[in-house]
């Protein structure tokens, strides 16, 4: 062997090693981005663990069964957010989720509507926070997918194996003889799954309109159920 062709096997290895360099450096990084984005719906999830919570101060505030009924028809949420995890809790839990709330008003009336419209408030502002952490959690997924397709299509082993065994003469296929169907095997191995999100996983926020835009309604139905 001459110094040219030792040279030119000095590159075909070079080149194979930055081939497979370049390889795990980008699957390192696919591989920290959807940790990221782990996180960032774990995250999202904890903070639904809050909403739910203040869903339930909302639910005791308004009382009557009735009175959430006409409530959540109202606001157009007719599914009653995280219900299920309110009827769960007891007499004095429910009691409980209200106590930080202090009483405003000089009449019972008062004081009802008050509460109910404090905590919607807060309701509000905490639905607007979790739909912001949503769409970015959603705009992350999309992102990564984006990057993950890229990655598919540079690093098609097909290719690369069709690149290194053209460098070698294209007589002998690598890895000592690999048959077609171990390369299909091996190609769909070294691919990057698309990442998804079920509502299940990422569950969206509920809609809640402004106090503003519903206070009148409020007042109007809670008149009905004042204590």
């Amino acid at each position: 062997m001459d110094d040219l062709d030792m040279a030119l096997e000095a590159l075909k290895v070079q080149i194979k090693k930055e081939i497979i360099d370049n390889y795990f450096a980008e699957r390192v990084y696919l591989e920290e981005d959807n940790q990221a984005l782990e996180d960032k719906v774990a995250a999202y999830r904890q903070e639904i663990s809050g909403v739910s919570r203040l869903f339930s101060a909302f639910y005791a505030a308004l009382g009557q069964e009735t009175a959430v009924d006409r409530i959540m028809h109202l606001l157009a949420l007719t599914d009653k957010p995280f219900y299920e995890d309110y009827q769960r809790l007891s007499a004095t839990a429910r009691k409980d989720l209200l106590r930080k709330y202090h009483p405003r008003g000089i009449t019972s009336w008062g004081r009802y509507l008050n509460l109910v419209l404090d905590i919607y408030k807060e309701l509000t502002a905490r639905c607007g926070s979790l739909r912001e952490k949503y769409n970015q959690a959603l705009a992350h997924l999309r992102l990564l997918n984006e990057d993950i397709e890229k990655f598919n299509s540079s690093f098609d082993f097909g290719l690369i194996a069709a690149q290194v065994e053209a460098m070698d003469g294209g007589g002998e296929p690598i890895c000592g003889g690999m048959l077609c169907k171990e390369r299909e095997e091996l190609s769909t191995r070294m691919r990057f799954k698309h990442r998804k999100l079920t509502d299940e996983e990422l569950p969206p926020p509920p809609e809640l309109p402004p106090l503003e835009k519903v206070k009148g309604q409020f007042k109007t139905i809670l008149r009905t159920f004042a204590p």
